[in-house]
């Protein structure tokens, strides 16, 4: 086989195989149920249940933007680190190669600012608040699902690994300085080290910093947490629509299941395994995938349909284009800026 069809068969496969996992999870779940019912359960959600869940969706957006705001150590704007979370969101929601966070980054990118390296940092430490969070909410209400010493032991097994992982990046903020002057004196004897290693390290360890300031660190933590409620009483709202007198807690519980299946390899927008993953969640409930498909839809399209607004918008404040970002994020190219 030659280079060109190596290079054009990788590319088709990198589009088709995360398609095919959306397809599949679509499949999965519409085989069961009734399409004419469907709609029903659709047409149940009324304009006031949309309204509430639209402003719900907005207020939870502003924590989730402001914890990241404080975990960027405030250097760029609100205003910026909101349109640039919603641009990555937009890049997630269009290419199916969970690009996303790497585009965040990029934007930011500026010399007067964070590096694109200190501000990818800072979006690895919010996902991992963010599913250190969805972990212990699905672990917290597993109990109520499941019964049994096995899976006790799973939960406290995934607690811990979730909660090393706070730990470690502690860590790493705490005795930055150190690894620095270890990568110095290492740099010393290998030119690599000196060039490239430490300047991107550097940047790195700086994104972390947050983490070694108590304060900025419960107020960015507390920040993501307030948006996570306010996302359980979205989902409520909607919800109660579909099903008379849901218990609260299946919120916290189904929600926190579809965030685990939206970070699975998929096609845009986490389309069919997010579905999938909160119909599978209210099947553990003993709710009928029809209306708990209803509800996943309608939970999904809110967010996408105004993340891609604000997304737009984002790219068009910074003189962007989609594709051209998209380009830029498959390359990962950001400037290494100089350290003095």
């Amino acid at each position: 086989m030659s280079s060109q069809k190596f290079t054009l068969l990788k590319k088709v496969s990198r589009w088709l195989i995360p398609l095919l996992i959306s397809v599949l999870a679509f499949w999965l779940v519409f085989r069961n149920i009734d399409l004419s019912t469907f709609v029903s359960n659709l047409k149940r959600v009324g304009f006031e249940a949309l309204l509430y869940a639209t402003l719900l969706h907005f207020l939870s957006l502003f924590f989730r933007v402001f914890s990241w705001y404080i975990l960027l150590g405030r250097k760029v704007s609100f205003k910026d680190a909101f349109f640039t979370m919603n641009a990555g969101y937009l890049l997630n929601n269009v290419f199916p190669f969970r690009l996303g966070e790497v585009g965040r980054a990029l934007l930011l990118d500026n010399p007067e600012g964070p590096s694109a390296l200190e501000a990818f940092s800072s979006v690895i430490v919010e996902r991992v608040f963010d599913v250190f969070l969805a972990a212990v909410f699905v672990l917290i209400m597993l109990p109520r699902v499941l019964a049994g010493g096995t899976q006790q032991t799973i939960i406290y097994i995934a607690f811990s690994l979730a909660l090393l992982g706070i730990l470690a990046l502690y860590l790493i903020a705490r005795y930055r300085k150190q690894i620095l002057a270890w990568l110095t004196r290492w740099g010393e004897k290998a030119a690599f080290i000196d060039r490239w290693v430490k300047p991107k390290a550097a940047q790195i360890l700086e994104g972390f910093s947050v983490l070694n300031n108590p304060g900025l660190f419960l107020l960015a933590f507390g920040s993501l947490f307030i948006s996570w409620m306010i996302a359980f009483v979205q989902n409520f709202v909607v919800f109660r629509a579909l099903y008379p007198n849901p218990p609260f807690w299946w919120m916290i519980f189904v929600l926190s299941i579809g965030t685990f299946g939206i970070a699975l390899p998929s096609g845009p927008a986490g389309l069919g395994v997010f579905e999938g993953a909160m119909v599978a969640g209210f099947a553990l409930l003993g709710v009928d995938a029809g209306l708990g498909f209803a509800h996943a839809i309608i939970i999904h399209a809110v967010s996408i349909v105004y993340n891609n607004i604000f997304g737009l918008i984002g790219l068009h404040l910074r003189g962007e284009a989609l594709v051209d970002l998209y380009q830029r994020a498959i390359r990962r190219s950001p400037k290494v800026q100089t350290q003095d």
